[in-house]
């Protein structure tokens, strides 16, 4: 009892030490866990800033009845949030703190939230055996409705948990005594998270940087990946920007699957970080959110600018460090023109959170794009400069692209609000023609002359437009752009040599709607297509037509799309119009399909084949593969094994940008059996109601459930002509084909 009114009365007093000179309310939390009965049990001793109001309302989960020794609560109602209630306290007269004690149950069981074609788990809140999962969506917590604090706030923590237990939040802390773990963070939080559970503790600490990883199994080799990981990459990203502004990195180990990132630490699924990519993709991505988005806060009524920037830095950069940043665009660019049409466009400065495919191809891949073009209209050291000056005075506050345009145009001592305006208020995308490119003598050499469109019907864009000139004898390109100011330009360029090749922006630098012929068949193009057929094979087994019948069920529900289903017996032929999805081995019209894929790449046989020089096997393998019959883009998705086939939908939208795939599946040796949809008949003795007989039955062999399906192959088809490249037309009326010149190799804006 000394240990804890001792305990309370030191962070109470800090706490409000710290908060009397703050604008914002500061709480300091003493927190029980009883996860077997769902519940909690909290006391709050709240600071509020000098001069705020006598009465404030607050938000409390409804199951957590509050009480007050010091001050006077009272219920208003109910909230907005269906498991949110409303109330009011009054503060003593002269008093800037109170006490709040509350109790009760917290548990929303995991739900399925549809986004298109994927499917996540979430919860509001969960107290439970498994885990905890709290934040400041669950209410457990008294949320004050302060005007001025801007909805931040300041907290120290500490929680008594199980034994065995850890619990995480954010900031500095974690520390195990006597049964509870104590966390603060003295700079403002939009929220505070509670995470607990049964974990194995990692940490690794080296220049002034402390990694922790907590998973809930004893796996050193994969904690020290991830350790040396946060390592590699917080050391990246502070010599890029600035020091990092939390005293941890954790990744926590969840009990579902997810990827959530928090102030200091990620909250990740069990699969989820056992996937040999996320730890150079998606885990960089959630480290660099701690400076932007986890430290300069959003400003969401202006525009969600976060998303894009991290994906610029983390995403684009990775990929940029290994010479792949133009495919990275490119296929950037693929994903607007697939899933975002005219009704599903808006401006970036409508954008929040992602929570479609089409979201996505805006809020991270546009905004991306954005950055990128902004990067080539400066130096990359004015760049830098320009996100250093940025973060240093909005950090631990809430910032606007607007707000940012600033620190650009005055980096590069260039008004960059025309550029922001453009990019951040209007809707859709520019769309360039090669026109022409001849050549003429202007006596002392040669001189191009280039013409160029925007082929939209919107209003033109302002761009600066890349161009790459292919000289005779020399093996590098000429490299410049030409400046567009309306829906025509065109550029008279004097050269020393021969020009025979122009290429315009053959790397993917402007942000734009692709044309058709600059973009292989991918998955994309059915998943984001707005009229979709899906085919189902009639001649399949039972077991597979059950499973097709089921995912044609599945997509109908998920797709944003007019879907139609039909079995290939009641189609005389496939639709021209729309996208198809065809499934089945058995597909009558899967030889109409087979024609129209590159032979060199992908051969079929009734036994499976060969995609990119690896084996297909039919019986064991499963297998999708996207080409266009006519102008009608196709994705014919297909195996023999009925396992496979939920999986596989599940997976397909992750591999959206690919051309062909094929994976194979892992027996699971711990899950149930089952039986095999290949029935056999066999003959039993069994006793029947006269006595024993023989009786003719259906028995299944039986078999266990797949623990996974694994990728072993994919690619995307090679893009043979670009309308954006053009033979320049010589003198003598002649043109002559040859390839592109090398172009500049690039540095990466980060090592």
């Amino acid at each position: 009892m000394t240990r804890l009114f001792l305990a309370i009365f030191i962070t109470f007093f800090t706490a409000n030490v710290y908060a009397a000179g703050s604008s914002m309310p500061s709480h300091s939390l003493r927190v029980e866990l009883y996860p077997e009965q769902h519940s909690l049990s909290v006391e709050d001793y709240i600071s509020v800033p000098r001069g705020s109001p006598r009465t404030i309302k607050f938000l409390l989960h409804g199951e957590l009845e509050p009480t007050s020794t010091d001050a006077e609560i009272k219920y208003i109602g109910t909230a907005r949030e269906s498991w949110m209630k409303q109330y009011s306290v009054t503060l003593r007269q002269g008093r800037d703190t109170f006490s709040i004690s509350y109790g009760g149950e917290i548990f929303h069981p995991l739900q399925q939230e549809l986004r298109e074609v994927r499917s996540f788990e979430n919860t509001v809140g969960m107290i439970a055996e498994e885990g905890v999962v709290l934040n400041g969506e669950s209410g457990w917590y008294p949320q004050l409705e302060l005007e001025n604090s801007n909805g931040m706030l300041s907290y120290s923590l500490e929680v008594d948990m199980p034994r065995n237990w850890r619990a995480i939040s954010q900031g500095s802390g974690g520390k195990v005594r006597e049964g509870s773990v104590s966390w603060r963070e003295r700079q403002p939080q939009k929220e505070i998270h509670l995470i607990a559970g049964y974990f194995k503790e990692f940490d690794l600490s080296a220049n002034g940087v402390n990694a922790m990883v907590y998973l809930r199994s004893d796996d050193k080799e994969l904690a020290k990946r991830y350790l040396d990981a946060t390592m590699k990459y917080i050391n990246m990203y502070q010599k890029l920007i600035a020091p990092y502004p939390y005293a941890k990195f954790a990744l926590v180990e969840n009990f579902w699957e997810s990827g959530f990132g928090m102030p200091s630490f990620t909250l990740l699924g069990r699969q989820v970080i056992r996937l040999p990519f996320i730890i150079d993709s998606s885990y960089p991505h959630e480290i660099l959110h701690n400076w932007w988005g986890n430290s300069v806060y959003v400003d969401y009524d202006k525009g969600n600018w976060s998303e894009g920037l991290t994906a610029y830095l983390a995403d684009h950069l990775l990929k940029e460090q290994k010479g792949a940043g133009a495919d990275f665009r490119r296929s950037t660019l693929q994903k607007y023109a697939d899933f975002v049409s005219t009704g599903r466009d808006f401006p970036l400065t409508k954008f929040t959170s992602r929570n479609s495919a089409s979201t996505e191809a805006l809020g991270y891949g546009k905004a991306m794009m954005m950055f990128h073009m902004l990067r080539r209209q400066m130096t990359d050291d004015r760049f830098i400069l320009a996100l250093q000056n940025f973060y240093k005075a909005y950090q631990f506050k809430q910032a606007s692209f607007s707000d940012m345009e600033l620190f650009f145009s005055e980096a590069a001592n260039k008004d960059f609000k025309p550029f922001f305006t453009q990019w951040t208020e209007r809707t859709g995308a520019p769309q360039l023609g090669l026109v022409s490119a001849q050549q003429e003598d202007d006596g002392d050499g040669y001189e191009l002359i280039v013409k160029i469109e925007q082929t939209q019907p919107e209003p033109a864009y302002l761009l600066d437009v890349p161009i790459a000139i292919t000289l005779a004898g020399d093996s590098n390109a000429y490299s410049t752009v030409i400046k567009m100011t309306g829906k025509q330009a065109e550029l008279h360029l004097p050269l020393k040599d021969k020009p025979l090749r122009v290429d315009i922006d053959s790397e993917f630098d402007l942000f734009r709607r692709l044309g058709d012929e600059e973009m292989p068949a991918a998955l994309s193009q059915v998943l984001g297509a707005e009229d979709v057929m899906i085919v189902l094979p009639h001649k399949a087994s039972e077991a597979l037509r059950t499973q097709y019948a089921n995912i044609a069920e599945t997509l109908d529900q998920q797709l944003l799309h007019t879907t139609q289903i039909k079995w290939d017996d009641e189609l005389e032929k496939l639709p021209t119009k729309g996208a198809i999805w065809m499934l089945g081995w058995e597909n009558k019209f899967r030889g109409e399909f087979q024609a129209t894929l590159d032979s060199n790449i992908v051969k079929l046989s009734d036994t499976g084949g060969e995609i990119d020089g690896k084996a297909l096997s039919k019986e064991n393998d499963a297998v999708a593969i996207a080409s266009q019959i006519g102008r009608t883009p196709v994705v014919w998705l297909a195996a023999t094994d009925a396992r496979m086939l939920p999986a596989l939908a599940k997976k397909l939208p992750h591999y959206a940008k690919y051309s062909y795939l094929a994976f194979n599946g892992e027996e699971d040796p711990e899950s149930p059996v089952v039986k095999t949809p290949k029935p056999k008949r066999t003959w039993l003795e069994f006793p029947g109601p006269r006595g024993p007989g023989i009786v003719t039955m259906e028995v299944e062999p039986e078999v266990r459930g797949l623990a996974d399906i694994n990728n072993f192959i994919k690619g995307t088809w090679p893009i043979a002509n670009s309308p954006l490249t053009m033979a320049v037309r010589l003198m003598d009326g002649k043109t002559k084909v040859v390839s592109k010149g090398n172009l500049a190799k690039r540095n990466a804006l980060a090592q």
